[in-house]
């Protein structure tokens, strides 16, 4: 767990899972699908401790290894120093650097990362600015776990099937 969820209030913390993990998170998860993800790294872009923490708990039954940015800022400065990233997941709406910014600055440094735009804040026009911004897929809060990790699974999907087209050895 990252150093900033520790400091998340006892009750606050009880009282989110309660009202969101229940609700949104570990029923739908009682699906048949299963993900293994235990060869991908994710960046997670959330500077809210409790929506960090609920993310890590959805994604931890998959194996993927997780880094976190609570910050565009700081997620930029992953970006450009750590290789092998799979997948960002990124809240739009921050101080500083939003996640519009963010997203745009990591396509600069690393076009190939599929970034998953995550905002509460829903309003007309915010899906095609995400996706103007860069980010190839997208998604409300609350967070509903078997979506999230449904639209992760479309991401490394298509970017493998990116990767294999653009195989020279590979034949079309």
């Amino acid at each position: 767990m990252s150093n900033e969820l520790k400091n998340i209030d006892e009750g606050l913390l009880i009282d989110f899972i309660y009202h969101n993990l229940t609700a949104y998170s570990i029923v739908p998860m009682l699906s048949n699908t299963s993900y293994s993800w235990k060869d991908k790294l994710f960046l997670i872009v959330e500077d809210d401790p409790a929506s960090s923490l609920l993310l890590e708990i959805i994604l931890s039954r998959t194996g993927a290894k997780l880094l976190f940015a609570s910050s565009g800022e700081k997620a930029v400065e992953i970006v450009k120093r750590t290789k092998g990233l799979d997948l960002v997941l990124m809240d739009i709406k921050m101080s500083g650097i939003n996640g519009l910014q963010a997203t745009t600055l990591i396509k600069k440094i690393a076009p190939e990362i599929p970034i998953i735009a995550q905002t509460a804040c829903v309003v007309y026009g915010d899906k095609e600015r995400c996706i103007q911004s860069g980010c190839s897929g997208y998604m409300t809060k609350p967070i509903i776990a078997e979506t999230l990790l449904e639209i992760i699974q479309i991401q490394l999907d298509e970017t493998l099937l990116r990767d294999v087209f653009q195989d020279p050895f590979c034949s079309n």
